[in-house]
């Protein structure tokens, strides 16, 4: 008995640690795990995979536009007759089968093979442009969680000191070296900064929630990033290894998919196809099986009305054409983007880092105007209001440094997407 009792107590403790355990799970990520993790689990790049395989299928199987239709049936029948008896012979039961096959040959076999091609082409490259895409949102949402977990860090020392400036005035309030107004002031600006800390914790777990929908995990399972705002090495500007866009090379399959598509079409309406086909019905009577409605034939046909002015077959070429021509635009004012986002985003990266190497000066001096204000508010000659000015210039200056240096990072990001780079390329953070 006391045996049991000891076994289920070591059951339920192993149960407790079981539960303990899985409540203080977390995921630990760096830039490159997470974008690993999206690009295996996340469910809008698995349906462009699937679609991708569908297209893949449809261009390996292509060909069987070659292969004769083919049919075969089975009968089992007897003569009647209403005018009369049957001869003996007919009165009994006699099997037969059918079998039937043709093939059709025409131009467009070859070019609808061509389209296929290119149109899983085409897929392979959207796949790729959407993985690019998802790699970068993942980048940029990492960062950008960086930034809203240092906001959370910025809030926390802030009610720090916030609360030291209000314990000290308290205490000066007490030995009469300062006025019971100065310790309100400080509690009121205690208290004001609470909500600022709410908030911005508030946008760190809505950024985490929408973060782990993005790498397809449980939004409710605890990740923690392991990454900095602070770039390795000063981002290169020079765009020398810039490539056309994965969108601009889809576009263009897309535009040969088409075209391919538009041949088809002509050739299946304006070239004759040729028609091979072959029957046989053998039967089985006077203990032999015999074939005398068998054929073998050749023909040659085309569609004639397709010729008529207005004729549906012209409306369908003329609606592709309006397709490759709007298709042609596309492709032009993709290029001209591409070498806009390229331009801005380089500009962008210009005056980010001007930015960050201005700012980073002024949090050192803010950061020691600060200290000086604090030795001057206890030694007593300054007054609070000094020093809370002080403290919300470092603040301040510390937020505009961490803002700018995820700006850099996002710029960054999206010009080596402009250039069609691999993530990384310029020298930053990967």
């Amino acid at each position: 008995m006391l045996y049991s009792m000891k076994t289920k107590l070591l059951i339920i403790a192993a149960i407790m640690l079981a539960a303990l355990h899985s409540i203080g799970a977390e995921t630990v990520l760096t830039a490159d795990e997470a974008v690993a993790l999206a690009l295996k689990q996340n469910l809008s790049l698995d349906r462009t995979r699937i679609e991708t395989g569908g297209k893949k299928r449809e261009a390996g199987t292509a060909w069987n536009s070659l292969i004769p239709s083919v049919s075969a049936g089975a009968t089992y029948s007897r003569g009647t007759s209403i005018t009369g008896d049957l001869p003996p012979a007919r009165e009994e039961w006699a099997p037969g089968v059918s079998l039937s096959a043709s093939l059709s040959l025409s131009p467009a076999i070859v070019t609808e093979i061509r389209r296929t091609k290119a149109d899983y082409e085409a897929g392979l490259l959207s796949y790729e442009a959407a993985k690019q895409e998802l790699e970068l949102q993942v980048r940029k949402s990492f960062y950008q969680i960086v930034l809203l977990k240092s906001n959370v860090e910025l809030a926390d020392r802030n009610i720090t000191s916030a609360q030291a400036r209000h314990e000290e005035a308290a205490a000066k309030a007490r030995v009469g070296q300062s006025s019971r107004l100065d310790e309100l002031s400080a509690r009121v600006d205690l208290e004001n900064l609470r909500p600022a800390k709410r908030s911005a914790e508030t946008a760190l777990n809505n950024a985490l929630e929408n973060f782990a929908l993005v790498l397809g995990i449980d939004p409710k399972e605890t990740i923690q990033l392991n990454g900095s705002l602070e770039l390795p090495s000063p981002p290169e500007l020079i765009a020398a290894d810039r490539q056309e866009s994965l969108s601009i090379s889809s576009l263009k399959k897309s535009l040969e998919a088409l075209e391919a598509q538009r041949k088809t079409l002509w050739n299946q309406s304006y070239i004759p196809s040729l028609r091979l086909s072959w029957t046989g019905n053998p039967a089985y009577a006077n203990d032999t099986w015999a074939d005398s409605t068998g054929s073998f034939s050749v023909g040659v046909s085309i569609q004639l009305d397709n010729f008529l002015p207005g004729s549906k077959t012209k409306n369908q070429i003329a609606a592709v054409d309006d397709s490759l021509a709007l298709y042609r635009s596309q492709i032009t004012e993709a290029i001209r983007n591409q070498d806009t986002q390229i331009r801005q985003n380089m500009r962008l990266m210009e005056q980010s880092i001007e930015s960050i190497q201005a700012i980073s000066l002024n949090v050192d001096l803010a950061r020691e105007t600060y200290t000086m204000w604090t030795q001057a508010y206890r030694q007593g000659s300054a007054d609070l209001q000094q020093l809370r000015s002080a403290a919300d210039s470092l603040s301040e200056a510390e937020n505009r440094l961490r803002q700018e240096q995820y700006n850099l990072l996002a710029a960054m990001l999206d010009l080596e997407k402009s250039l069609n780079i691999p993530f990384g390329s310029l020298g930053g953070a990967k």
